[in-house]
């Protein structure tokens, strides 16, 4: 008697793994054919009260997710027999079977993500992160997600294996930063912004090479130097690309000058500085002298610091007042908040 149990639990076992192993169209066609087959073997066994395609449906979908109602059942025999020997394991084993097969492909997915595989090529608008250092990344990511826009997406593209991944970014691992498949599984294509910050200044100019030939050309790319001469080559070749070049030596000889320098512009740089911080816009408006802007931000309780006229690579800090402002200019002002480029132009 053992042994025929033990026969049967294997076919089923056999069955269920093969079942978990079709394809989608396969699996949605057998149970197409089930659904259909058991109408008809009702239908054959008188069971009117099943007959209508959409009382059927229902009948069947709350048999195969084993809710059972009971407002509907078969009346007779035969009806009741082929429910249990054909339509109870029919339905209830694709219902399973479904279940499984979707908490497998989810599972799947976190797998890939978690292990740096993951695909996030068709998002847009999103801000990629290309190098990795245990506390600088995690700084920068604060820095971001403080005024990040809720339709965009932080990727942060390495060669690290992170283990204890930040929750508000998505991971891309790589072996190389210029890896063409992981730019474009990072959404490098249609993504608006590009920060590079590697382990190397030769690092950093051939990520920033790589990111600048796969986003588009309305991405900003901005990258870091601790070298003046890499800056510079960069620049030769990607005049495009915003370069923060390390100012330490510079920042130490003028703090020991003016003391407590550093501090301040440290604070304008960090957005998670509740007093002030350094913004930009690029103005949109009708065309302004550089004082009358610089009194509507007063009255924003911004101060208005530099213009940077459409073209033009350096910004011109505190300008004549008469200095006229075009629209596609770009102002940077220091505010408690990000200021609507609306109000400005409405006060």
């Amino acid at each position: 008697m053992l042994l025929p149990r033990m026969k049967l639990a294997l076919i089923f076992d056999r069955a269920f793994q093969a079942m978990a192993d079709t394809h989608w169209r396969m699996l949605g066609g057998l149970i197409l054919l089930h659904a259909v087959s058991s109408w008809l073997l009702l239908a054959l066994a008188g069971e009117t009260e099943l007959h209508s395609p959409v009382t059927f449906i229902y009948w069947y979908a709350t048999t195969a997710y084993t809710v059972g109602y009971g407002d509907l059942s078969p009346q007779d025999v035969a009806g009741r027999l082929i429910t249990a020997i054909w339509i109870f394991p029919g339905a209830i084993a694709a219902f399973t079977t479904v279940v499984a097969k979707v908490l497998g492909a989810i599972g799947d997915i976190w797998r890939l993500r978690r292990a740096g595989k993951g695909d996030y090529s068709k998002m847009t608008d999103t801000i990629i992160m290309i190098g990795y250092h245990p506390t600088r990344t995690s700084k920068m990511i604060s820095e971001l997600c403080a005024e990040l826009n809720t339709a965009q997406t932080l990727v942060l593209v390495t060669r690290h294996v992170v283990n204890d991944l930040d929750s508000r970014v998505r991971y891309v691992h790589s072996e190389s930063l210029t890896s063409a498949d992981a730019l474009a599984r990072a959404g490098a294509a249609t993504a608006s912004r590009i920060l590079v910050y590697a382990d190397s200044d030769a690092d950093t100019l051939t990520a920033t090479l790589a990111a600048s030939a796969a986003a588009p050309k309305t991405a900003h790319v901005v990258c870091f130097f601790d070298d003046a001469d890499s800056a510079r080559l960069l620049a030769q070749h990607c005049p495009q690309v915003e370069i923060v070049l390390s100012s330490g030596p510079e920042m130490l000889a003028r703090s020991a000058r003016d003391p407590g320098s550093s501090q301040v512009i440290s604070a304008l740089t960090s957005q998670l500085d509740v007093s002030a911080t350094l913004f930009s816009l690029t103005w949109q408006g009708a065309a302004r002298s550089f004082g009358d802007l610089a009194q509507r931000l007063l009255h924003h309780r911004a101060t208005l610091l530099a213009h940077q006229p459409q073209g033009v690579e350096a910004p011109h800090f505190n300008p004549p007042p008469e200095t006229g402002v075009e629209p596609g200019d770009r102002l940077f002002y220091v505010s408690a908040v990000r200021l609507a480029q609306a109000s400005l132009a409405g006060s």
